[in-house]
């Protein structure tokens, strides 16, 4: 990896504030970013799911929910800054909150890492286990299936 001063390493974290999502934000921020020779860039993003079926039936109801769950992801983008700057205050940090009902998560996560020309993604995994993991399929396997750059899974 080239060190001149315009080259990032990028790695964009997905979390869902789930203890697992923030496991694997810790991880990444303390084994990976930290030990760059590069620059450090590191993008946070969050998706909050958008049911459209509530937005059409109660409309009111539908902003109200979504106006909790962005409030709720503000917190946990604030407390993983908050931890960026106890741990490196000279790792650059972006973070987003993403929402399209028309896409599944996964989706909405791979393509702004594509937008974003990210190297690496960071994503946690809820650990579920055989039949019941077989059915559901997890956004963590979808992202490491369909990703552009390497996909780190931490459990």
């Amino acid at each position: 990896m080239s060190t001149d001063n315009s080259t990032f390493f990028k790695i964009l974290i997905a979390i869902d504030g789930s203890e697992k999502s923030m496991k694997a934000a810790e991880y990444a921020i303390d084994n990976i970013a930290i030990n760059q020779k590069a620059n450090v860039q590191l993008i946070v993003v969050t998706v909050i799911e958008l049911n459209l079926s509530t937005f059409l039936t109660a409309p009111t109801f539908g902003l109200e929910e979504h106006e909790g769950k962005r409030k709720q992801a503000k917190e946990w983008l604030g407390n993983i800054e908050k931890l960026i700057q106890q741990k490196d205050k000279n790792i650059e940090f972006k973070s987003y909150i993403l929402d399209d009902p028309t896409l599944k998560v996964s989706s909405i996560v791979i393509n702004h890492a594509e937008s974003e020309n990210v190297n690496l993604i960071v994503v946690g995994n809820r650990g579920r286990k055989g039949f019941k993991r077989m059915l559901l399929g997890s956004v963590a396997s979808d992202i490491v299936t369909y990703a552009h750059c390497p996909v780190l899974v931490v459990k």
